[in-house]
């Protein structure tokens, strides 16, 4: 029952995706170097062409892999033991429906799994992989990659479907001069592999096309994170560019979530080290030294002033790979211990917020009111001439 849901939400998704016609481009691996690459076609049936022209006799089917390497600024590609040549350009190119792949590199602990098409080509030292995929199959891929585990409620899947597919489309330019839309990592948004999940495939099938749009209709940046720590941030305090949507407001929401609260201890001689090397030798003083051993953060600063110097705490949380930049400083023995608050950037979206509103009975266009400010819900259809 469950496979026969999931297969019709699928080709409902394939529907609608193919009376639009609307396909994005999505570097795939992004995150990793890769100079080897293994191609698995696990359904349907591609036609692959080799600098444009199709060297194969017949095209690849299910159960057929090829191993693509980068030798010398060239793709190396070889079927099994058989070497078939050198080329500048691979592109696998799926034929009717339902057409799948798999990726299998050194790089990863596990394949990885797509659909619809794929191109390789070089770039210095490695190999670039393009995925060219329909809209509403990608939003379901984010949500899968961004979402799944900490929630099981297709209500909450259908905010972040919306949320994945705004975001998707107002930064549709911004890979374009590297020759594709988006990357796979979470400069973008994290895409690793086609969605498997029937709520999911529901959510995003059941608010096709809905993005989310400012007084003007314009889509707006839907900035999210994990959990705001009781407190989202504004967008000018973290990016220095004040959007008048994305404005700090109080969460209670998010307080007591799972990511909520967390707890890191770092030597005090490398927390002194950090502010000797930034902000000069005075922090060996003892009246400095007080500063930044005791600091309790009551709610989110941007910015902590000591004396004429401004530190920022988005630096302090990118160097110490802290869960956010929301915390507070105590010392004890030869380590001080920060006590924080939330996960993530903290702008727009609290994704465990969100969650806890849904259980509330919070509705969609309310939540997205709540955390975005005066913005709307309208199919990008109806604002976007493609």
């Amino acid at each position: 029952m469950k496979n026969r849901k999931l297969f019709v939400l699928f080709i409902l998704l394939i529907f609608v995706s193919e009376i639009l016609g609307l396909n994005i481009t999505v570097r795939l691996l992004s995150d990793y170097q890769t100079n080897k690459v293994d191609v698995n076609v696990i359904s349907g049936t591609y036609t692959m062409l080799c600098d444009k022209i199709q060297v194969l006799p017949i095209d690849v089917s299910a159960g057929n892999a090829v191993t693509f390497t980068y030798f010398e600024g060239k793709i190396r590609m070889e079927r099994g033991l058989e070497l078939i040549g050198f080329f500048s350009e691979i592109e696998f190119i799926g034929k009717k429906y339902n057409n799948v792949f798999s990726l299998k590199t050194t790089n990863l602990s596990k394949e990885r799994i797509y659909e619809e098409n794929l191109k390789i080509i070089t770039i210095p030292s490695e190999l670039l992989l393009i995925n060219t995929i329909g809209l509403e199959k990608y939003v379901a891929g984010v949500v899968q990659s961004e979402v799944f585990g900490s929630s099981d409620d297709v209500e909450f899947f259908k905010i972040q479907a919306i949320a994945s597919r705004t975001y998707c489309l107002a930064n549709l330019n911004r890979h374009l001069t590297q020759g594709y839309n988006l990357c796979d990592g979470v400069h973008c948004q994290a895409y690793k592999g086609r969605c498997t999940q029937a709520d999911i495939l529901r959510g995003t099938y059941e608010t096709f096309s809905d993005v989310i749009v400012d007084t003007n209709n314009k889509l707006i940046s839907t900035a999210y994170h994990s959990n705001s720590g009781g407190m989202t941030e504004s967008a000018g305090n973290v990016w220095q560019r004040d959007i008048h949507y994305l404005q700090s407001v109080k969460d209670t929401f998010s307080v007591n979530a799972r990511n909520y609260q967390w707890e890191k201890v770092i030597p005090t001689k490398q927390w002194i080290t950090y502010f000797t090397t930034n902000y000069g030798s005075k922090y060996f003083q003892p009246e400095y030294l007080d500063k930044i051993l005791n600091f309790e953060q009551e709610q989110r600063i941007a910015k902590w002033i000591i004396d004429t110097d401004t530190i920022l705490t988005k630096d302090i949380r990118t160097y110490f790979k802290l869960r956010s930049s929301y915390f507070s400083v105590s010392s004890k023995g030869e380590n001080i211990v920060l006590k924080g608050k939330g996960y993530g950037h903290g702008v727009g979206l609290s994704q465990e917020g969100a969650i806890q509103m849904v259980k509330l009975g919070y509705g969609t266009a309310e939540i997205f009111r709540f955390y975005y400010q005066n913005v709307s819900i309208m199919k990008y259809t109806d604002i976007i001439d493609f």
